[in-house]
């Protein structure tokens, strides 16, 4: 007697509880550093994401740039990598979606905060006539959030955007 097919309601749960079991098992396998930077990311990127719709990119920048600690801390470029892949990894798993500027605004805070020097860097391209804006992070020229050849994709802007830069005219 053969079995009968597991009902579809059963299948999805099948799936949802195998997702949940890897996401934990891939959680466990951080270090407890690790740990405390995703989940700290998890919860910065809501209050981030209401800080831009709130005081606008130009004055939420400037926001965040206020206490910036001194820059020359000894954190490896493979730690950096480590702290971008964490952001974006937290990005994906948020409770409100994030934003390629929201993601790239937060890790360029968690770098300045440990003494990384960074830049925000916002390239455009056309789409089917469309303008596609896309916004990643920048350590010493390399793109650290974000594939290799971002900057061949979307053409950033000539300059690190300051704040000022968001005003209109």
């Amino acid at each position: 007697m053969g079995a009968s097919p597991p009902h579809p309601g059963n299948r999805r749960l099948f799936r949802m509880m195998n997702g949940i079991t890897t996401k934990w098992a891939s959680f466990h396998a951080l270090t407890w550093p690790e740990r405390r930077t995703l989940l700290a990311a998890i919860g910065w990127l809501p209050l981030f994401s209401l800080g831009l719709r709130v005081l606008g990119p130009r004055r939420f920048q400037v926001w965040l740039q206020r206490d910036n600690p001194p820059i020359g801390s000894k954190v490896s470029l493979d730690d950096i990598v480590r702290i971008a892949t964490l952001v974006n990894i937290a990005a994906r798993q948020a409770p409100v979606p994030a934003t390629c500027l929201t993601r790239s605004l937060l890790l360029g805070w968690v770098l300045r905060r440990r003494g990384v020097a960074n830049q925000l860097r916002i390239g455009v391209r056309l789409t089917q006539g469309a303008l596609d804006a896309h916004a990643w992070v920048e350590y010493a020229g390399i793109p650290i959030n974000d594939r290799p050849d971002v900057g061949e994709q979307f053409a950033p802007f000539a300059e690190v955007l300051l704040p000022g830069a968001f005003q209109s005219p």
